[in-house]
């Protein structure tokens, strides 16, 4: 055998070899994650319940997968400043979505113009906790029942104002279902901020508040708790009537979740859907969602694509039928 023929041999070997390692090497890099920062991208500003929830479970995660896990809090616009940036992420899992559930089921419908697909750029990972929001009045208005709250408002056509977050927000949604459902005319007043302020001093005579805000000003007597939007009463306000109780349509309650890139392999997703769940279930962090006000929440990662879909459904349903958009 010539030495140049013997040199091809070895030389033929050698990148068999290589191709063979590289399925192991790329097995190897996959099965190897987490190996670096996890990041959340929340949708929310420092210090609020998404926040607060957020760090609950990012130093939690971070125990168990042995890596930092850090939060950039991106708020604006409902949550889309948040969604394109993840949405235009490397689709490793190393950079992962919170946001509320309206992100996903009320955007789509009331920007016309977003720059990224939530359906089809996304994929669910987890959600983690639900929360309703209460319909408070300040303490001098002569209603004190939904169905007092009704026949005033329908003795007032119009003019029974009631302030939310913003237009198409996810509480200005619970309130125009409830008006839908009671064939009552009411005067939306959207603030930038919280509105219950406002209910206090009585600029205005009502407005809805998610639950962990309103708990403490019920619990001081600032406000007065007229309903809930959840389909069952809030554990902490057993006396509070739900929505639900006169009209059934409204039974209605936001969540909190996590989505990845859709290029994010099945088995990082499912990874980290197991590993959250069984951080939800653990009895101290089920005892800190519920001092909020909320309700710890877990399922599978189709089962919450499902969640998606059919919440999508209904209020791209009432969108339309209110025809609410804000662009």
């Amino acid at each position: 055998m010539t030495i140049q023929r013997r040199k091809i041999i070895v030389q033929a070997a050698a990148a068999c070899a290589v191709a063979t390692l590289q399925p192991w090497k790329a097995a190897s890099a996959q099965l190897a994650w987490p190996s670096k920062t996890i990041k959340f991208v929340n949708m929310a500003p420092p210090g609020t319940a998404p926040d607060v929830y957020n760090r609950i479970y990012a130093e939690r995660l971070s125990k168990a997968m042995n890596v930092p896990v850090i939060i950039e809090n991106r708020p604006g616009v409902a949550g889309n400043i948040a969604s394109e940036l993840v949405a235009k992420a490397p689709a490793d899992g190393y950079t992962l979505l919170y946001t509320v559930s309206s992100s996903f089921t009320v955007n789509p419908w009331i920007y016309t113009k977003l720059t990224f697909d939530p359906e089809k750029e996304f994929r669910p990972v987890s959600p983690l906790l639900s929360q309703g929001a209460f319909i408070v009045a300040n303490n001098d208005m002569p209603f004190k029942t939904v169905k007092e709250l009704v026949d005033y408002a329908t003795a007032h056509p119009g003019k029974l104002s009631y302030g939310t977050n913003g237009v198409g927000s996810f509480l200005h949604l619970i309130m125009e279902l409830f008006s839908q459902s009671a064939q009552m005319q009411l005067l939306h007043v959207p603030y930038k901020g919280p509105p219950i302020i406002d209910v206090v001093s009585g600029h205005i005579p009502l407005c809805v508040e998610p639950a962990a805000s309103a708990i403490p000003m019920i619990n001081s007597g600032k406000v007065r708790a007229i309903a809930y939007s959840g389909g069952r009463r809030h554990a902490q306000f057993p006396n509070v009537p739900t929505i639900a109780e006169t009209y059934p349509a409204v039974a209605v309650a936001g969540w909190h979740g996590i989505w990845a890139p859709a290029g994010v392999p099945t088995e990082v997703v499912e990874k980290l859907n197991a590993e959250i769940t069984r951080i939800t279930q653990t009895p101290d962090v089920q005892k800190l969602i519920a001092e909020m006000g909320s309700e710890p929440m877990s399922t599978s990662v189709d089962a919450m694509a499902n969640m998606v879909r059919t919440e999508k459904r209904t209020w791209g349903d009432l969108v339309k039928a209110k025809k609410i958009t804000v662009d």
